[in-house]
């Protein structure tokens, strides 16, 4: 994280997206709640908006007066984690596994319809090492998420480098090691 971050200069740049389909709550809110920062506050965003909302999400950004650049996929996630300094997203367990390689700062907003509540659990991985904050949708407006943003913003690319560092900590980069040496030992243990 902290090398990514190396020479970065000027406003932060922002990841925002909900999964592949995207996610309409955050193609909705995100518009306005940016749109509540002050100019000189506000992140470069990339969105990842969804085929379907794709329209409707930069309608709603150019109506909000807000500039981003939106897209109804990314091709290129690696690319796109690399250059983000805070990700907006849902808290699937590969997106947080993702956030934890990349070592990137996040603000999750889990799926409320994700059965068991799984999500809100993915989310507390990296909440709890203190990688990522955690906003309940139910109820989430945008002058909320303002309040996030401007918080995580007022944190500085210092405050979320180390947010990066934290979920890198929390990455897990030999499982397929793990899973591998567990097989064999197995495998050994059946002859």
């Amino acid at each position: 994280p902290r090398q990514r971050a190396a020479g970065r200069s000027g406003p932060l740049r922002l990841l925002v997206f909900g999964g592949s389909q995207g996610a309409a709550a955050l193609n909705r809110l995100l518009p306005p709640a940016l749109a509540a920062l002050p100019v000189t506050a506000r992140p470069v965003v990339l969105h990842q908006s969804g085929a379907r909302e794709r329209d409707a999400t930069e309608r709603a950004y150019r109506e909000c007066g807000v500039a981003a650049e939106v897209r109804a996929f990314i091709d290129d996630m690696a690319a796109a984690y690399a250059d983000a300094d805070l990700v907006v997203a849902r808290a699937g367990a590969l997106t947080v596994t993702e956030l934890a390689a990349a070592g990137v700062a996040a603000l999750l907003v889990p799926f409320p319809a994700a059965v068991d509540d799984h999500q809100t659990r993915n989310a507390a991985f990296l909440v709890e090492a203190g990688a990522a904050r955690m906003l309940a949708e139910a109820g989430l407006t945008a002058e909320r998420l303002a309040v996030e943003l401007a918080a995580l913003g007022a944190a500085g690319r210092a405050g979320l480098v180390a947010m990066g560092e934290a979920a890198r900590a929390r990455a897990i980069t030999d499982a397929a090691e793990r899973v591998a040496a567990l097989c064999l030992a197995a495998e050994e243990e059946r002859r």
